[in-house]
């Protein structure tokens, strides 16, 4: 049955609140959002010896993605993986086997990934916080988001570091994986 709004009792009127509820949290997460590279780090350069540019150089990437079974797609394995910036070997990694609560619905992928995300960036800073990531590569949009803050803006402002969205899609459709 109807109520006086037009939304069916039960899921799909709960659902209607929660996206404006998530939709809200976008909007004040993204009001944090810094889209300027004022870092305090530099990209590595060829021919650079200087030992004080040496100590400001960008020295640890971090990617970061979820996988899910087939047969159970609340089952994931989400992973960061950080590399050395100057020889792209991996000096760390952190993985998880999680049941995820949140369903997949389209422009609010974050609130069913980032959770998991953010806790293995803190199991990095636990284990190994010398390689904390400078820098992240997320498997999700940034930028490029029907809100404009997918996945990866997110993450970055939640985890306070720089992101880079990798998404599949280029368009600013409701998809964002």
């Amino acid at each position: 049955m109807d109520d006086a709004q037009g939304y069916q009792e039960g899921y799909d009127h709960d659902s209607v609140l929660q996206k404006q509820e998530w939709i809200k949290t976008q909007d004040m997460l993204k009001s944090k959002l810094i889209l300027e590279d004022e870092f305090a780090w530099s990209l590595p350069s060829v021919g650079s010896g200087s030992d004080e540019h040496e100590r400001c150089k960008l020295k640890y990437i971090g990617g970061t993605d979820i996988s899910f079974l087939k047969e159970d797609p609340a089952t994931a394995c989400a992973a960061v993986v950080v590399l050395n910036a100057d020889t792209l070997e991996v000096v760390h990694e952190e993985f998880n086997v999680v049941r995820l609560q949140v369903p997949y619905i389209p422009g609010f992928l974050a609130f069913r990934e980032a959770p998991v995300l953010l806790g293995l960036l803190e199991k990095v800073k636990i284990n190994a916080p010398h390689f904390y990531p400078q820098l992240l590569m997320v498997d999700g949009n940034g930028l490029l988001h029907p809100r404009g803050f997918g996945l990866a803006c997110h993450l970055g402002v939640l985890a306070d570091v720089p992101t880079i969205g990798v998404g599949k899609n280029c368009s600013r459709s409701f998809r964002e994986d």
